[in-house]
């Protein structure tokens, strides 16, 4: 680990615990994570990456970092299901994906922690007065905004009755999606809960409109 990752980290072991990287299949199988809703929430990750590129302004060079961010959200399902979400930042902080770039490391594992309870302004704030506001501060909002993509991602697998993402409409700062699928209310609902950090980074608010698929 670099002198610059120790200096400007953001896990709570830096100072004494060196992170050894894993590679996606050897996190999946000692962590036990669920494949199906990992690579389904990958895919939706990856299509609002695609579709919502004009507003979130990322470059497709974070296009893997988005799709990986996604695969390992749920890494500590297994190890704490209650408390997943820190439980998969401290693993990821420890254990981050091989394949990324050290200087992306800590964005997963930060990702993983904001995915599933509510972040409001408040809330970031908090979070950058403790470990979180080590990170510089392009990472910082790098973070945020693959988070905000990861929690509308993984709303659209809430049912996991396969939902897929339908029609996209942009019109003015408004961005209507059809919800596709036997779950489509319940994940849609989810959608709308999932959607406060995406509402407080950008001023384009997205709408989730559900349509059952018929049998």
């Amino acid at each position: 680990m670099s002198s610059n990752f120790r200096s400007r980290g953001n896990s709570r072991y830096e100072d004494d615990v060196l992170p050894e990287p894993m590679f996606l299949e050897d996190l999946f199988h000692k962590y036990g994570i669920e494949r199906s809703h990992a690579d389904n929430v990958a895919r939706n990750a990856l299509e609002l990456f695609e579709i919502l590129a004009p507003i979130h302004g990322l470059g497709p060079e974070y296009r893997k970092l988005v799709e990986i961010a996604a695969l390992v959200h749920d890494t500590g399902v297994a190890t704490d299901f209650e408390n997943h979400h820190r439980a998969g930042r401290d693993i990821l902080l420890r254990h981050p994906p091989a394949e990324l770039p050290e200087r992306l490391w800590p964005v997963v594992a930060w990702a993983a922690f904001l995915h599933k309870k509510r972040v409001g302004r408040e809330k970031v704030a908090k979070l950058r007065l403790k470990a979180f506001g080590k990170m510089p501060e392009d990472l910082q909002d790098l973070t945020l905004k693959v988070a905000a993509l990861i929690r509308l991602a993984d709303a659209l697998d809430y049912s996991r009755m396969e939902s897929r993402l339908g029609k996209a409409t942009f019109k003015g700062r408004k961005v209507r999606f059809e919800i596709i699928g036997q779950g489509a209310e319940i994940d849609a609902e989810r959608m709308y809960k999932k959607g406060d950090l995406w509402s407080l980074l950008y001023d384009t608010e997205l709408e989730f409109k559900p349509r059952s698929k018929k049998s």
